[in-house]
């Protein structure tokens, strides 16, 4: 097997709360440590993201991807729209994806689904998008697809690019680049390696038995070998939420995810499969990977919310962390269920913050302290805001000691509403 490196990265969560620049400060280093050089943002078409995320970005030597996860716009828009790609571009966006899942209903809310000539369609609103991105000096790239989906994916990608072909798009053509979704669907991970060409018996829908098809990590692969077929060439290609196993129903399987994402860490760092897995389970990169990406908000729903630092750590650098192994396979190591750190000064412990965690208190029952070496002892750590007593650097050593942290609001109101339903 012919070792090739590749560019690993982080999908970033996309609730809104995680691009407070608190949080983004906190984020960001981390995901460095683990070795990610790409952070994929996803952005929607109303507003831009924040500038400071992207200073934080290359303060931490992570290449900002967007990601518009939302369904194209039509071109009479486009003015508006431009001023926001001008913003990414001048902020040191350099790659573009545009839209999310095309080949799938539920990705055109406001438009309706065109069967008939879905792919005319989405040209129609892609273009002028994908022309201005290379105009201005960014890499447009094509939505990643749904493996299969209601319209199915390979033959998606190929009347797409026939579509610019068509359209005599040369220029854009040359400067396309592919994403696809790195799914497993619980299976081997070289499933379907080899592309069309090696499982040529493969039929959309139907996959007779001893063929392979696309519905597996190595997805990509098709979607090049059809690139190939339209354009002559191998179009370069990003991989997003890899290792995940691409259906709700399969993520009971913790484990198998697990290993699978880090089968394919060891294959992006350039490893022998050496003794850890088969032949069939490894997963197979050719030179043309731009790289290899994670979703966060995958992992978060993989550990059942349960992210910590050390969690992560024994997921993607479990060399380097005897203890987050222990964490992973022994959750008995944390003494205290739930602790409530409150803030204490000179003066004492504040009244009014005692009044404003009281429905904590009443309701979740936690162990209450003050100190943050208690605290650290616990799986769970509910922190009362007060930047001068529990600084960042005092945050995350809770994260490091595997506590999962959770920030509680200032407002009383904020923090009695959030207990609805506990």
């Amino acid at each position: 097997m012919t070792k090739t490196n590749q560019k690993i990265g982080f999908s970033y969560f996309t609730s809104p709360e995680f691009l407070v620049r608190k949080r983004v400060e906190t984020w960001f280093p981390i995901l460095r440590q683990l070795g990610g050089s790409l952070v994929v943002l996803e952005s929607g078409f109303d507003r831009a993201i924040p500038e400071d995320v992207f200073q934080s970005a290359k303060n931490h030597s992570l290449e900002p991807i967007i990601h518009f996860t939302f369904e194209l716009p039509l071109a009479r828009k486009f003015n508006e729209l431009s001023v926001l790609l001008d913003a990414y571009n001048k902020w040191g966006v350099k790659t573009v994806i545009l839209g999310d899942k095309p080949n799938c209903k539920d990705a055109w809310p406001t438009a309706g689904w065109h069967y008939d000539n879905l792919v005319d369609h989405f040209l129609d609103r892609f273009i002028p998008l994908a022309n201005y991105i290379a105009q201005i000096g960014m890499t447009p790239v094509l939505p990643p697809l749904q493996p299969g989906g209601d319209y199915w994916d390979t033959a998606f990608v190929e009347l797409v690019l026939r579509g610019l072909k068509r359209r005599r798009l040369t220029s854009l053509l040359e400067k396309l680049n592919l994403s696809s979704y790195g799914y497993t669907f619980n299976r081997p991970l070289s499933w379907g390696a080899g592309g069309p060409e090696r499982w040529s018996s493969s039929r959309p829908y139907l996959t007779s038995d001893g063929q392979q098809d696309q519905l597996g990590f190595q997805n990509f692969e098709w979607h090049q070998a059809m690139a190939l077929r339209v354009t002559g060439k191998q179009i370069p290609v990003l991989i997003l939420d890899a290792g995940a196993p691409g259906d709700e129903k399969l993520l009971q399987n913790q484990d198998r995810a697990i290993e699978s994402i880090q089968l394919i860490l060891q294959a992006c760092r350039g490893k022998e499969n050496g003794e850890i897995a088969s032949e069939d389970e490894y997963p197979v990169f050719n030179g043309s990977v731009l790289g290899c990406t994670f979703s966060m908000d995958s992992l978060l729903e993989l550990m059942k919310d349960d992210l910590s630092i050390e969690v992560l750590h024994g997921i993607f650098k479990p060399e380097e962390s005897e203890q987050a192994k222990n964490i992973l396979t022994n959750t008995s190591l944390k003494q205290i269920e739930h602790y409530l750190l409150l803030p204490t000064h000179e003066s004492g412990v504040s009244d009014v913050v005692l009044n404003k965690v009281r429905p904590i208190i009443k309701i979740l029952r936690p162990t209450i302290g003050f100190s943050l070496e208690e605290a650290m002892s616990a799986r769970k750590v509910s922190v009362f805001p007060d930047s001068v007593v529990f600084t960042d650097e005092k945050i995350n050593r809770l994260r490091t000691a595997g506590c999962i942290v959770d920030i509680l609001p200032q407002s009383g109101i904020e923090i009695a509403t959030s207990l609805q339903g506990s």
